[in-house]
């Protein structure tokens, strides 16, 4: 039984066109999660006395790395989302992405989730390297800012049957998303557009005096962002000089300072790095226990018999299984493997009907899991009994 999902993938560097208008908007003072943030409830911002309620604001720091659908994922977003709701709306949520990309299907959780947080909170994407789906990701948040070396773009979607570039219809809807979820988020349409398909290009003038920015979806402009040879990809420079992004930044100083941060206005808190190092570890140690079963699965108490190995490959199916309860997505074998499911675990094909079509599919393996345990316990009196 093989499993195929509809992935984002990495292509080159830039490309595309369009047109445009300025430069994202400043923020609109009404809404505070796009305004900057000075010093609320006490008059100095100053960290509060005993007893007295702190109304600084909160910044989580929330670092995403790794494919998305995997290290990427919106459940970490909504984690932070419920804790920074405590302290009211207005607070700071900074995504550092180093993504190359993942799952479509994730991609729409993602863009789900962020269009509701940022409509409560000044969400902000700090980027190392933001590629297709986590540009795509990036693209949601009103506020970009880039470390030096960073990367964002090339959002190419796969056609999840054959694996190739979508084309026709798909690619038509998807270059047309992309495009809203630009202009969403204050930025030029065509720009985001280009992103998907090389074909179309952008260009770009801006005034020597006043810094605006207008865009052109050909190359009428004085600076070419793109080309129709590469899906277009930013880089720190011109994502800066077009006003694409809002800064750049290497450190936390660096970016509270870009965003007008008065001092003493704000407070970092922990639980966005908790939550981040939390996730991180859960994948890591689900990537290596997935490896060692897939092995000794095959292996274990072979060389001591029929008994021995069932026996074995029964303690097996439980671990397995925690791994699919607590880390789904190395459960899946996104990133190479296969889903985690033994091949005589996959002969029940009632259970596996509507793997596809369910978002959580622990509770399918669970009871496939299940069944083949009784068989395998059924099997086992069998063979001692002969004995």
């Amino acid at each position: 039984m093989k499993y195929r999902h509809a992935i984002f993938v990495p292509v080159a560097l830039c490309a595309s066109a369009a047109f445009a208008q300025t430069k994202p908007p400043s923020p609109a003072a009404a809404d505070p999660s796009k305004t900057p943030l000075a010093p609320s409830g006490n008059s100095t911002g100053a960290k509060p006395s005993d007893g007295e309620k702190d109304t600084r604001r909160q910044i989580f720091v929330l670092e995403l790395g790794g494919m998305v659908g995997v290290g990427l994922r919106h459940n970490e977003m909504e984690v932070i989302e419920k804790e920074a709701d405590k302290f009211g709306p207005g607070q700071i949520i900074v995504i550092r992405i180093n993504s190359g990309g993942g799952l479509v299907i994730e991609g729409d959780e993602i863009a789900e989730s962020l269009m509701r947080i940022r409509d409560k909170h000044r969400v902000v994407a700090w980027i190392e390297e933001a590629i297709s789906g986590a540009a795509f990701t990036a693209m949601h948040c009103r506020e970009i800012y880039f470390l030096k070396v960073g990367t964002l773009g090339s959002i190419t979607m796969l056609d999840s049957g054959s694996g190739k570039s979508a084309e026709g219809k798909a690619l038509e809807a998807w270059i047309e998303r992309v495009g809203d979820v630009s202009e969403g988020a204050g930025r030029n349409r065509q720009v985001g557009k280009c992103m998907v398909y090389s074909p179309l290009v952008v260009s770009y003038t801006k005034d020597p005096k006043t810094g605006k920015v207008t865009f052109f979806d050909n190359a009428n402009g004085e600076v070419m962002l793109s080309n129709d040879q590469e899906n277009l990809t930013f880089n720190e420079n011109n994502a800066l000089d077009c006003g694409f992004s809002q800064g750049t930044a290497d450190n936390l100083e660096e970016i509270c300072k870009i965003m007008q941060l008065k001092p003493n206005s704000y407070v970092v808190n922990p639980y966005g790095k908790k939550v981040s190092e939390s996730w991180d570890k859960t994948v890591t140690d689900s990537k290596k226990a997935a490896m060692r079963l897939r092995t000794e699965w095959e292996i274990k108490g072979a060389s001591q018999g029929e008994a021995a190995q069932i026996a074995a490959r029964l303690k097996l199916l439980d671990e397995m299984l925690r791994i699919w309860e607590k880390c789904e997505p190395v459960a899946m074998g996104y990133e190479g493997g296969g889903p985690l499911i033994p091949d005589e675990a996959q002969q029940y094909e009632d259970l596996f009907a509507e793997f596809q079509k369910v978002k959580v599919k622990a509770p399918i393996v669970k009871l496939a899991f299940e069944r083949l345990k009784k068989d395998m316990k059924l099997q086992l009196a069998q063979l001692r009994k002969s004995q």
